[in-house]
């Protein structure tokens, strides 16, 4: 799909089957779509956390977690990147491709909402 667009269309879709789309927005914004809708903060990467409800505040770790890549920056992280934006999370998920202008600009991730509570992962 192309940046900046998510069609309503598939974000409907998605909330009536319990997934959440995950994709940067901007250079400082992490954001869910779907069955959760929040965004937070994530200026130059870094690890964000959240429940069903959506992102926990800063500082908390009570929740699942989601690394997040802004630019290929990240502390303690060595990978060559891709995108403007990547993910990585221990929670089953698929990728999809964001681009801008015909350029990748997120490699975006979608989950199931009742695989965050899962105990085996």
């Amino acid at each position: 799909m192309e940046y900046p667009s998510m069609s309503k269309e598939i974000v409907k879709a998605a909330a009536e089957s319990g997934i959440v789309i995950v994709h940067g927005c901007s250079d400082d914004l992490i954001e869910f779509e779907g069955a959760i809708k929040d965004e937070a903060g994530c200026f130059d990467g870094g690890k964000v956390y959240f429940n069903k409800s959506g992102f926990l505040e800063e500082g908390s770790t009570a929740g699942r977690l989601i690394k997040v890549f802004w630019d290929g920056q990240c502390e303690d992280e060595k990978r060559p990147f891709e995108a403007t934006w990547e993910y990585e999370t221990d929670i089953p998920h698929e990728t999809f491709r964001m681009l801008d202008e015909e350029e990748l600009y997120c490699k975006g991730i979608v989950f199931y909402l009742k695989d965050i509570d899962r105990k085996d992962q």
